[in-house]
């Protein structure tokens, strides 16, 4: 079976310490947080590597969710691991460790029934992971990319063909200036329209700026439009928000909705994300759920500079 959304990016450990509690050897990953957010409105496919002491049981719910899991294989290492401690709001966190193991010794093969999807979404890690989907699929609509610190810091010149390739960068304020060198409003959760063009001058067309309970700013050409967030819901893991929010925003694009209309569908998803330690939130949310919370995502035009 083929699939819309080919996902590219990591199947972990993680180990999570919020204010709701403290979780370890929980399923994570930006792939598997990405698949299910993606699953009401595309078939989606994670593709990654797991080590030889993942249990495969794990990802049972996804198959049952509909996730095409042929893209994850096995090989022998350890599966890559990852922890955070969030502060009280929820909305920054601190890494505590990351451990890649085989995802960042083994490159991905992608299985050839995958080759021909027209969404590609590039989450967070080695570079060389996603230079090889880039290569490997055949002729992509829609690239989406999106990084996180760790990778602007250790990875930062093999991040720039990868974002001269993607039509849109996903992204917080905090690791876009990080990667333009902005010297002005790293800690707030907004980003300058002007730092924004800069961003854009690295040749992504569309610039989507997470700024977490606060919702997304979109950038474009010519507009900007902030896309409000769900409110007033009970955070207990933030963790896979950002990657649930933007695979669920290629779902909606693929059914032929402009990116701001998806950008709503992506908050109104991403809202179950944070409700439950790893991917229960959104295990258990429905799609009929998820349309009674798009009603509450709200989207404003701002000035262009």
């Amino acid at each position: 079976m083929s699939a819309e959304l080919v996902v590219i990016g990591a199947v972990a450990y993680d180990e999570i310490h919020s204010p709701s509690g403290d979780v370890e050897h929980l399923l994570g990953g930006s792939c598997v947080y990405a698949a299910l957010g993606a699953r009401f409105r595309a078939q989606a496919a994670p593709v990654s590597v797991v080590g030889d002491d993942f249990d495969c049981e794990l990802l049972a719910p996804l198959r049952e969710a509909g996730v095409l899991l042929s893209g994850v294989e096995r090989a022998p290492g350890r599966t890559f691991r990852w922890a955070c401690r969030y502060d009280p709001s929820g909305d920054s966190r601190e890494t505590l460790y990351t451990e890649p193991g085989v995802y960042e010794s083994r490159l991905v093969e992608i299985d050839p029934a995958l080759r021909d999807a027209p969404f590609l979404f590039l989450t967070a890690g080695n570079p060389q992971q996603n230079e090889r989907a880039l290569a490997r699929l055949r002729n992509p609509r829609v690239i989406a990319f999106d990084t996180i610190e760790r990778e602007i810091e250790t990875h930062r010149e093999g991040l720039m063909p990868i974002i001269r390739r993607a039509q849109i960068v996903s992204i917080n304020a905090h690791e876009a200036a990080l990667l333009i060198g902005w010297r002005g409003g790293e800690e707030d959760a907004a980003l300058p329209p002007a730092a924004a063009a800069r961003l854009r001058e690295l040749g992504p067309e569309t610039i989507v700026i997470k700024q977490a309970s606060q919702g997304v700013d979109i950038f474009e050409p010519n507009r900007c439009v902030h896309v409000s967030a769900v409110a007033d819901v009970n955070v207990v893991d933030p963790t896979g928000a950002g990657d649930s929010f933007t695979a669920a925003m290629l779902s909606a694009m693929a059914r032929g909705e402009d990116i701001v209309e998806a950008a709503r569908w992506g908050c109104a998803v991403a809202s179950f994300s944070v409700e439950a330690f790893g991917i229960n939130g959104l295990l258990k949310a429905t799609e009929a759920q998820a349309r009674e919370r798009l009603a509450l995502v709200g989207a404003e035009e701002r000035a262009m500079p």
